[in-house]
């Protein structure tokens, strides 16, 4: 199983280098997963990226579908269409995944990962949805089929959200996803937070790795198709509960943070989960303030997982 730490190209070539040296040498990192959000040349880093983490959309059926009036209503500046859907036609956004997965190809990663999920802007503050989980499952599979080809031999990680789409808590949709997707190096990565999300009743982490271990479970054989474990903590039924309002009071990004916060997952009840499934890759998928903050996280994690 290879350990890796995640990555954006908000850092320089130089200070990723820097950082990995130090990770791998102090706590027997292997490598990065990258995320990127600009157009910069990562070839430099390329020996130390393992996985690329694709770009998630959070609007993007309502794009692919051309609901030109229900993205008029949800976005308010033009600038912010790229954030939100990926561009401001369905071709935009196909050609931008295209180009994602030529970068990845380029840097020789082992995976890329996909957010299956789908959510309007207004509805992370009703968690009331105009999609289903099928029917998000449904464009998924058609993105997936237009983008994905032959030419590619990474796997494929379709990693689970708490709002419409993938959230690996039963055999059907991964049975869905697996029988219609062409593309056959699919699998799966399970974010530990965002499954957590998925029950806004859970008070504790005792809690949460119980309903980890019974959402496994529920997949029964499937749970074998999982690779890759996206390890944090983020237990937030509480403020979900009061910010269910419907009227957007936060800044966006602040709202989500609070929900998905990425914080250790110190409950040394974890090892068991992740001993149970035939994983190849480990990420610890922590958000810091800065880097003094993320290394302090680190430690967290590292202390429960070297247990």
């Amino acid at each position: 199983m290879i350990k890796l730490i995640n990555t954006s190209d908000f850092y320089t070539n130089e200070e990723n280098i820097k950082k990995i040296k130090y990770y791998k040498k102090k706590y027997n990192f292997q490598g990065f997963e990258l995320i990127k959000f600009n157009d910069s040349n990562n070839l430099a880093i390329k020996d130390d990226v393992k996985g690329y983490h694709l770009r998630f959309f959070p609007m993007w059926i309502d794009l692919y579908l051309g609901k030109t009036d229900v993205l008029k209503k949800e976005i308010l500046k033009e600038e912010d269409y790229k954030y939100v859907c990926g561009g401001r036609t369905k071709e935009e956004m196909l050609n931008f995944y295209k180009c994602e997965l030529e970068r990845a190809k380029s840097l020789d990663v082992e995976y890329v990962v996909l957010h299956a999920c789908n959510i309007r802007i207004s509805e992370t503050y009703t968690y009331k949805f105009q999609y289903s989980d099928m029917e998000v499952l449904k464009y998924v599979v058609e993105i997936i089929n237009e983008v994905f080809n032959e030419k590619y031999t990474f796997k494929l990680l379709l990693e689970n959200l708490w709002w419409p789409g993938l959230k690996l808590t039963s055999k059907e949709e991964i049975s869905y996803l697996l029988k219609h997707i062409t593309y056959k190096n699919t699998w799966f990565m399970l974010d530990t937070g965002h499954l957590i999300n998925n029950n806004i009743n859970l008070k504790n982490s005792k809690e949460a790795v119980e309903y980890i271990k019974s959402s496994i479970e529920n997949l029964g054989e499937y749970k074998n198709y999982i690779k890759g474990v996206h390890l944090n903590y983020s237990l937030s039924g509480e403020y979900v509960k009061k910010s269910l309002n419907g009227r957007g009071e936060k800044e966006i990004y602040k709202h989500i943070g609070e929900i998905d916060y990425h914080d250790p997952f110190e409950n040394p009840e974890i090892n068991s989960i992740l001993k149970s499934l035939p994983l190849e890759f480990l990420i610890y998928e922590l958000i810091g303030k800065n880097n003094k903050d993320l290394e302090a996280k680190i430690k967290k994690q590292e202390n429960v997982i070297q247990k």
